[in-house]
């Protein structure tokens, strides 16, 4: 069994490795198809042109124009000498071109200067009024030839950004065309109508998401991070999948707002991609957070950076893909120890986030070297996430619904419990009430009085003894109005002896015994006392004369009790008891019972006497 369990467990690894690899080579082949047969940079057209002739870089020597031949926009400025030359639209020469008609050009973040014989040059830069500050973007710019002869033409090309557009005068002398009214700008957006559609679905799509996530955080459901990220992401890989599409200077007129919409829609779609890696991170998270939130903060400055330097926004494009190629480095070193440390059925997440990281740098390579321009790879990476990002969502759906039914269920106990406390609480509070009320009827506070009265003549010292456990007697019962909580066993005992002592001034005949053994412990305010009173009242003055009253306090292993007992008349615990003679025996047991999970039991018979015990389990006790 262990050798077919490691032959399954090696067959299971070698298919994530051929799955990985044959969504790799349907990229490429996607890429390929995208690019061979993209108009972006020769729209189907009523004729084409080519510029036939020679070209040097800056000052250096003059080479021939060869098709096919790369030419670098990016080690200076590239002068053009020679002639428009037509071809018709089934590809057969015509001449050079002299017409009247626009010849259009394709310009990748490059500017124009056109001189045609002794007219003024034309200019189609930053100095040029007609188009301002907007030179940073792609865009088609139309060119009308002025002068009719078959001089050579020169065309002086500059790239005012430090990097990137490597390929940009390769792509402007493919796609050069005649600019036919309405039919090449539609010839034009009809090109890149597939990817800006699939890129409108896609951001559709991420609100949806979107949407589903603040549903599922406003019930706080759980696994609701994940479906805010893949939610950005989806969008802002549809924004960038947009507005990269052929045409979206037709598109979209605000041609520097495009750039910068490019720009930040990759930089977004990347600091997702880094917070969904993080979040299937196990051991290595930590990283990946800090990560992540050092990506954001270097967006936020190169954000800021075009607004406080005179620099093109496309310029930050560089600085910004070698920290976000630091970063990946640090996700990918994450990602590998993650693959080590999973199981082999595991093992396919780490490898399809790599995937994501991997296709940002062979675009960024591939850009710098002039293999083609722009997020090429990344755009089919963005199908295959869309894919997963849907299988993750419809996985985590049902369980978001069955949450947020859980989420409702218990959001009705917890309104049903709260109800339930505070009916407790209040039926607590009527129960202090009413035992405080008990506490201090008014033929107790008249005797009480009068002993006073009448000792104050005879026996001055007594009486004010009497006053004083009197007046704290009554400040003891006044100050249960505002407690809530129980108190330490201790605190009861004190307010028990000056109840004791008022009643032994009067009644001076009977004994109260004390034998405490347990202190540490709390019990409810008020719950001894009235005990002991009705011991006295109930008990000892049905007697002659005399009696005794025990108050006796212990543990066991399992519960504090305290017991009060006397030697009175008793009564036979089989006939009904009038709990309202007996000073709020109901209300005792049901705060003890609401606030210390307390007990109480009495025990009597009659010519015998009366014991109370309170119970309270130890596990409440603080």
């Amino acid at each position: 069994m262990p050798k077919l369990k490691n032959k399954f467990t090696c067959k299971h690894s070698y298919l994530q490795v051929i799955g990985v690899i044959v969504v790799l080579l349907l990229a490429l082949i996607l890429l390929w198809h995208g690019n061979a047969t993209s108009n972006q940079s020769i729209p189907a057209l009523v004729a084409q042109v080519y510029f036939d002739g020679e070209y040097r870089i800056a000052d250096g020597e003059w080479q021939k124009i060869v098709e096919g031949e790369h030419i670098s926009s990016t080690k200076g400025d590239v002068t053009l000498r020679g002639n428009f030359h037509m071809l018709a639209p089934d590809g057969e020469y015509v001449g050079i071109y002299r017409g009247e008609m626009p010849v259009a050009l394709y310009t990748n973040h490059i500017n124009l200067t056109f001189y045609e014989g002794e007219n003024e040059p034309y200019v189609t830069d930053v100095e040029n009024p007609l188009y301002g500050d907007s030179a940073c973007h792609e865009s088609w710019t139309a060119y009308v030839l002025t002068s009719g002869s078959e001089e050579s033409i020169e065309i002086l090309i500059h790239n005012p950004h430090r990097f990137g557009n490597e390929n940009a005068i390769d792509e402007m002398l493919s796609g050069m065309a005649l600019w036919s009214g309405i039919d090449f700008e539609r010839g034009v957006l009809d090109s890149g109508q597939t990817q800006r559609n699939t890129g409108l679905f896609f951001v559709i799509v991420s609100f949806v998401l979107l949407g589903s996530a603040l549903f599922s955080t406003l019930l706080h459901v759980p696994n609701t991070r994940i479906i805010w990220l893949l939610g950005a992401t989806i969008l802002s890989a549809g924004i960038y999948l947009a507005y990269s599409a052929p045409g979206v200077s037709f598109w979209s007129e605000f041609r520097f707002v495009n750039t910068s919409v490019l720009g930040f829609s990759m930089m977004f779609y990347m600091l997702f991609v880094s917070g969904i890696i993080t979040c299937f991170l196990k051991g290595t998270k930590r990283i990946g957070y800090i990560t992540t939130i050092a990506s954001g903060v270097s967006i936020a400055i190169y954000f800021v950076l075009p607004v406080l330097a005179n620099v093109y926004f496309y310029d930050i494009w560089l600085p910004w893909v070698v920290t976000q190629s630091v970063a990946n480095v640090v996700l990918l070193a994450c990602l590998i120890k993650e693959y080590i440390a999973s199981g082999k059925k595991e093992r396919w997440l780490p490898m399809g986030m790599a995937l994501l990281v991997l296709a940002f740098e062979a675009d960024a390579v591939a850009t710098a070297a002039g293999l083609w321009q722009g997020g090429a790879i990344s755009k089919y990476v963005f199908f295959v996430l869309f894919v997963a990002a849907m299988f993750v969502v419809l996985r985590l759906i049902p369980g978001n619904i069955n949450a947020a039914a859980k989420a409702k269920e218990l959001e009705l106990q917890r309104s049903r419990l709260e109800a339930e406390k505070n009916m407790v609480e209040a039926e607590l509070k009527e129960s202090r009430i009413a035992i405080l009320l008990s506490q201090i009827q008014p033929h107790f506070i008249y005797n009480t009085l009068g002993t006073i009265e009448r000792m104050c003549l005879k026996d001055p010292e007594k009486a004010f003894n009497l006053v004083r456990n009197f007046s704290l007697y009554l400040r003891g019962n006044f100050s249960e109005l505002d407690s809530v909580k129980p108190i330490r066993f201790a605190e009861e005992l004190k307010h028990v002896e000056y109840y004791v002592n008022i009643e032994k001034v009067r009644f001076p005949d009977m004994s109260i015994e004390y034998d405490v053994e347990a202190t540490e412990f709390v019990l409810p305010a008020l719950s001894v006392k009235p005990l002991v009173e009705n011991a006295i009242k109930h008990g000892l003055m049905r007697l002659e004369t005399g009696g005794t009253v025990k108050i006796h306090s212990y543990e066991t292993p399992t519960h504090f009790c305290v017991e009060v007992t006397d030697d009175g008349v008793g009564f036979d615990t089989d006939a009904p008891i009038d709990e309202k003679k007996h000073v709020g025996l109901r209300n005792i047991r049901g705060r003890l019972k609401a606030m210390v999970n307390g007990d109480l039991v009495l025990e009597s018979k009659p010519g015998i006497g009366t014991k109370a015990m309170i119970m309270i389990p130890k596990e409440v006790i603080v």
